[in-house]
């Protein structure tokens, strides 16, 4: 039995909510994707520092990823992914706002890796999350 030097990797969300006025679906819609996309097993560690604008914390810039890194000795890609303050706020279908951008962020660090590292199946790591572009179940 042949065994991988590299560790399997994880999909961490560090997330802060901009207020009490977030709406509630938001909330739960994005607690549902956490769920669904943690216990994936993954080629490498993704990490996403997820700021959910609102009242109190007000992300002006469009909802995106921002400071994307790749760690090659710690085997993890990284950044910072907004949520506009007015898009969460008027939002009347969670999934629409949310689902695209975590897809469009996990994407983009994904390419960031393949570029970096030799080996690494992008497209293989895509199909985890590409139900994201789907309709919601």
């Amino acid at each position: 039995m042949r065994v991988s030097a590299e560790p399997p990797g994880s999909l961490s969300f560090r997330t802060v909510y901009g207020g009490p006025a977030v709406p509630l679906d938001v909330i739960s819609e994005l607690t549902r994707l956490k769920a669904r996309l943690r216990p994936l097993a993954w080629q490498f560690g993704f990490d996403l520092f997820v700021t959910v604008g609102g009242d109190l914390t007000v992300v002006t810039e469009p909802t995106g990823l921002h400071r994307p890194r790749v760690l090659l000795a710690k085997r993890v890609a990284s950044g910072e992914l907004r949520f506009n303050s007015d898009d969460v706020l008027r939002t009347t279908d969670p999934a629409a706002l949310l689902r695209p951008a975590v897809h469009d962020a996990l994407d983009h660090l994904v390419t960031r890796v393949a570029q970096r590292v030799p080996g690494f199946d992008a497209e293989s790591e895509r199909a985890r999350f590409a139900f994201l572009r789907g309709t919601p179940s």
